[in-house]
């Protein structure tokens, strides 16, 4: 049986409009999340707010993140047109660009960004897990290993993750789900 904050988080997670605030009340009243609940890999989509990023990384084949262990994150795991998973370094990204300017009508630059994935792919480790106070719990949060980010997690289900990207300098937090493979 679902619980009411399951209901609340379907519901928003349908919806192209929900406010920072209200994304920010479902997000403090979820669980938090042990390193352990982590491991794994997991596939993302999006939780709209609109936030510049919403549907930014699914237009260029996003497919989520992979926890090998608390050392070794692949925070961006994207797939090709032929559904073959491969890692981005994020440090190769424009992540500052996205967070300015809106992701609708990028849908051409997929096709360019697959068929030049090798400029981007790595198979090393970009990021690591660790446990961070956030909004006054102490929770698994992904850090970045060379950017300011930090992806702070919740607990929506043993299953399902929500996300929010805290990137130092950006004015509206991005909201994101994982759902584990």
């Amino acid at each position: 049986m679902k619980s009411s904050l399951e209901t609340k988080f379907n519901e928003m997670r349908s919806k192209k409009n929900n406010s920072t605030e209200e994304s920010f009340a479902l997000f403090d009243t979820l669980d938090v999340v042990q390193m352990q609940e982590m491991m794994g890999r997991w596939h993302g989509s999006g939780f709209h707010t609109g936030h510049t990023m919403d549907g930014a990384l699914e237009t260029f084949n996003w497919y989520g993140k992979e926890f090998v262990d608390s050392e070794n994150v692949h925070p961006l795991v994207f797939q090709t047109l032929g559904k073959k998973l491969f890692k981005v370094n994020p440090s190769l990204m424009p992540v500052r660009l996205a967070t300015i300017v809106p992701s609708t009508n990028l849908w051409p630059l997929k096709y360019l960004f697959l068929c030049f994935r090798f400029l981007f792919q790595t198979n090393k480790s970009k990021a690591r897990v660790r446990q961070i106070e956030f909004r006054g719990k102490v929770t698994s949060a992904m850090t970045y290993d060379n950017l300011p980010i930090h992806d702070v997690f919740r607990k929506v289900n043993q299953n399902t993750l929500l996300g929010c990207m805290d990137f130092k300098g950006m004015k509206q937090p991005f909201f994101f789900v994982l759902e584990r493979d």
